[in-house]
């Protein structure tokens, strides 16, 4: 959210910039947007909220303090959710400053070339041997 200060001074604009800003702000814009986003795919599967909480095996009051933003989201709450909507939770840090914009494909959508493999590597073992002792050392080695 942007909020314009103008060439004069604004107290109330300067306040409301400063506000957005905070950690708490941040924090709440977050969770509203994680929330929209869960009712989207409810609202995309045909899930109530009834269905919803019956699905993650709790209570619709449960799902109603979720859905209001009031409680904690936990991770593992978001998830539990998420799966009971067909969906998964993925979360990302940004850089301070940067944007970042990300897309959603189906699995076989994905080229071979961006796959991820993982393949065995042969090491070389590497041989240690002790040679005669330094004539200036005379503390054995720990």
């Amino acid at each position: 959210m942007n909020i314009t200060i103008r060439k004069k001074a604004n107290p109330l604009a300067k306040t409301f910039k400063e506000a957005l800003d905070s950690a708490e702000a941040e924090v709440e814009l977050s969770k509203l947007a994680i929330v929209e986003e869960l009712l989207q795919f409810m609202k995309q599967e045909g899930i109530n909220r009834t269905e919803l909480a019956k699905r993650m095996g709790v209570g619709p009051s449960r799902i109603t303090a979720m859905l209001s933003g009031d409680g904690n989201l936990t991770i593992d709450t978001l998830v539990r959710a998420g799966r009971a909507c067909g969906a998964r939770l993925h979360q990302h840090f940004v850089l301070e400053g940067h944007a970042a914009h990300f897309a959603t494909c189906h699995a076989d959508e994905i080229h071979d070339a961006f796959a991820i493999t993982a393949r065995r590597i042969e090491l070389n073992p590497v041989k240690f041997s002790m040679g005669p002792k330094a004539k200036e050392d005379s503390a054995d080695a720990a």
